[in-house]
């Protein structure tokens, strides 16, 4: 009986934790500048560095020169249409410094002339989906045993060294499924190293003017249903990484460990942000996870999945008139599985207009 309540515990503390994420969290993945370590252990340990004391300021403080702009901005602009139908397509980023200009004048006529804004996912919508799924994060999070009961009594201590390092809870990091580990969900940085905000970014900014202006803003996906795909993502491979990489750790400091103290060390270029806003669009685009069972999860889920699931959205909202926005995370128009490849493998003509 013990055990039963144990398990419907961890059920509910993960799903507290789900729903407790900022909404742009998970979908903003592709396309921040987010840890880009060689192994699972390297990136949880930055992340863990960034959410605890490891991570207080003054890191990263020389910021503002970076951000200077001695460009116009001119971010990329796709544009899909029949007889009665205009899709313009616009890659955002999520999370945006202040002060950053990233508008030109053909897009914010863009933005006048559209009737609707469709985002990956509303801020309404994000929050009735996160509770409708709210049984199933339960179900997933009662029947996942600790990360800590999955590895080998040798490396066990390490990872506990390892999250308690930074200040946080062990049950609570414990209980999480690596997937939503390794993105960072579930935390927050105590540092706060990066000046970007999401109240910021380009969807916050997009919501806020169509609510304004009384034009409907809409969602291409299920945010919850998305959530739960990366929370079953099959942990087994991660968990043999990870037992792997704990006992290549020496056990002390984590700072040390696949240059994770280096990276917070590093200077914020925000070079992406500055080529986003020049409107430069990669042939390639990598998630920065390696080449491991988690880059392949991860990639299947966040993008290629979505890829196809939003040109076959994109294809059936031709069927209605009218002139829509279409603004979705950036790397989602980058690489051979871009929503602009799927588009064209349905036989759909894009033009990019600026």
């Amino acid at each position: 009986m013990a055990a039963a309540h144990g398990s419907t515990a961890r059920g509910r503390q993960w799903a507290t934790t789900a729903l407790a994420l900022d909404r742009r969290a998970l979908l903003q993945f592709p396309r921040i500048s987010m840890p880009r370590a060689r192994s699972l252990l390297g990136r949880l340990a930055i992340l863990l560095l960034l959410c605890g004391a490891l991570a207080a300021s003054p890191l990263r403080a020389e910021k503002t020169e970076a951000l200077q702009q001695d460009y116009a901005p001119s971010p990329a602009i796709w544009r899909l249409s029949d007889e009665d139908t205009t899709i313009y397509l616009f890659g955002t980023i999520h999370l945006l410094p202040p002060g950053f200009r990233w508008r030109s004048p053909q897009f914010d006529a863009i933005v006048e002339e559209a009737d609707e804004l469709v985002l990956e996912s509303s801020a309404e919508d994000a929050a009735a989906s996160l509770a409708a799924h709210e049984s199933k994060y339960d179900a997933v999070g009662a029947s996942r045993v600790p990360t800590s009961q999955q590895l080998s009594p040798a490396v066990r201590g390490k990872w506990r060294a390892l999250i308690e390092s930074s200040g946080a809870w062990f049950e609570e990091v414990d209980v999480l499924p690596l997937p939503l580990m390794a993105m960072g969900l579930g935390y927050s940085s105590g540092g706060e190293p990066s000046l970007s905000r999401p109240e910021l970014g380009v969807e916050s900014v997009l919501e806020a003017e169509f609510a304004a202006a009384g034009k409907p803003v809409g969602s291409i996906e299920d945010h919850g249903a998305v959530l739960l795909s990366l929370m079953r993502i099959d942990e087994r491979g991660l968990i043999s990484e990870l037992e792997a990489d704990l006992a290549r750790w020496g056990g002390k400091s984590p700072k040390g460990y696949d240059g994770a103290g280096a990276f917070l060390y590093e200077p914020e270029t925000f070079q992406m942000e500055h080529d986003w806003a020049r409107g430069v669009v990669g042939e390639e685009f990598d998630l920065g996870l390696g080449h491991g069972k988690l880059a392949a999860a991860f990639d299947n889920v966040l993008l290629a999945r979505r890829n196809r699931a939003w040109a076959g959205w994109l294809d059936a909202r031709l069927e209605r008139p009218g002139t829509v926005l279409v603004a979705v995370g950036a790397g989602h128009f980058e690489g051979p599985r871009s929503v602009l490849a799927m588009l064209e493998a349905r036989g759909l003509m894009v033009e990019r207009i600026e």
